[in-house]
């Protein structure tokens, strides 16, 4: 597990996520039991399929022009990391954004204990492979992932707005719940995945 800062605008790059789900790009809504949305498409929550391209293909160009300052950091970063470029593949879809209003909720409900394995369910392959996260906002409690590091023992790791966290995936995880609850507040975090497909490191969600 690596956290390296990052130079970023962190309360305009929430603003503008904001400002999208107000305008010309609302939300997806990804649970009827609790408030849940992304911003662009993933692997895991919508599989290898017809779907995920296509739409893939049309949110790409909005999330790259629109958070074009934030993937050019934390590719920058990526790259510095690993020693070589990490590019991303305009066919699959960029990495995007997780958001959690706060809700009372939130307090008792924790993401499902799993492994990251989206370049498996794409067909990508499995050579290098890594997870990442950005923190854009948190509430006012934190936010952050429950990790099992040794038998059943949970160890949750706090986010940092404006730190890009990365890690193996192989290690079971879990976004934790809400430490406090305060009204009109959000949890916004910049989900990525990190695999070599062919010779070149790519980044995707």
């Amino acid at each position: 597990m690596n956290r390296i800062p990052l130079d970023i605008d962190a309360v305009g790059i929430a603003q503008r996520l904001k400002d999208l789900n107000a305008g010309s790009m609302p939300w997806e809504s990804r649970s009827n039991d609790f408030p849940f949305y992304t911003l662009g498409k993933s692997a895991y929550l919508d599989g290898n399929t017809i779907g995920y391209y296509h739409s893939a293909k049309e949110i790409n160009p909005v999330l790259f022009q629109t958070f074009n300052d934030l993937y050019q950091e934390v590719s920058g970063k990526l790259s510095k990391h690993f020693g070589e470029w990490v590019t991303m593949n305009p066919k699959l879809a960029l990495p995007g954004f997780h958001i959690f209003p706060s809700d009372k909720k939130l307090l008792t409900v924790s993401g499902n204990w799993h492994l990251d394995a989206p370049h498996t369910t794409l067909g990508i392959g499995e050579e290098d492979a890594y997870a990442f996260t950005v923190a854009i906002e948190l509430p006012t409690g934190g936010g952050g992932i429950d990790i099992k590091i040794g038998g059943e023992s949970n160890e949750y790791i706090e986010y940092k707005v404006g730190e890009l966290f990365i890690h193996n995936g192989m290690t079971p995880h879990r976004i934790a719940s809400y430490r406090e609850y305060k009204p009109d507040e959000f949890r916004i975090t910049l989900q990525g995945h990190i695999v070599r497909d062919g010779t070149d490191l790519i980044m995707f969600w």
